[in-house]
């Protein structure tokens, strides 16, 4: 199932933005990075966070797992994805910790991270996610609005995560629904506290 144009030009901006600031940030030569999707919907970015982090870190393979609670986006995100061997479950993220058999990821990744609807939702969410990361690994979101991905980014500090940077998308797509909101309009990565 191909994407749609405006959806796979999205990607190739996103793309960018993990070659040139995530993936230099995860080491080199692993035999298999692994990716965490929380929230994931029907993964659009699934491609694309693969590739990326592939070339990136130079792994043999690379790992993805998605998680949403809509059954709808995650069967979509299943059927587009046949081939890429990515496991999507239908789960509550902030239920992921109660999954010791998936271990730890090199990256958790959030795309559009929704803080603005159910802050408290969402700190239970980035805590799970800080908690399913490796030692090493790190915690990437992006944004759809300004003062949301500043909430997100004081959440996340507030639990202890370390910012490493924060990054404007100025090819970001603009949204004609809303004035201000623009897609992956800013990604932000952490690390683990330590």
């Amino acid at each position: 199932m191909s994407l749609d144009p405006s959806i796979a030009a999205d990607m190739k901006k996103l793309d960018a933005l993990l070659r040139g600031h995530v993936a230099p940030r995860l080491g080199r030569k692993k035999a298999e990075a692994r990716i965490l999707n929380l929230a994931c919907g029907r993964c659009d970015e699934a491609d694309t966070l693969v590739s990326a982090i592939k070339a990136g870190t130079e792994a043999d393979q690379v790992k993805l797992v998605g998680a949403d609670i809509r059954i709808r986006e995650i069967l979509q995100a299943r059927e587009r994805t046949s081939k890429l061997g990515a496991e999507f479950l239908l789960e509550d993220a902030r239920q992921l910790g109660a999954h010791k058999e998936l271990g730890e990821f090199d990256l958790v990744f959030m795309r559009h991270q929704n803080f603005w609807h159910g802050s408290e939702v969402w700190k239970e969410i980035f805590d799970t996610g800080l908690a399913k990361l490796s030692d090493d690994g790190l915690l990437v979101i992006t944004s759809y609005f300004d003062k949301e991905h500043q909430l997100a980014i004081d959440a996340l500090t507030d639990l202890g995560a370390e910012l490493v940077e924060t990054k404007q998308n100025e090819l970001s797509r603009g949204l004609s629904d809303a004035p201000g909101k623009s897609v992956d309009r800013h990604l932000a990565i952490f690390r683990k506290p330590k």
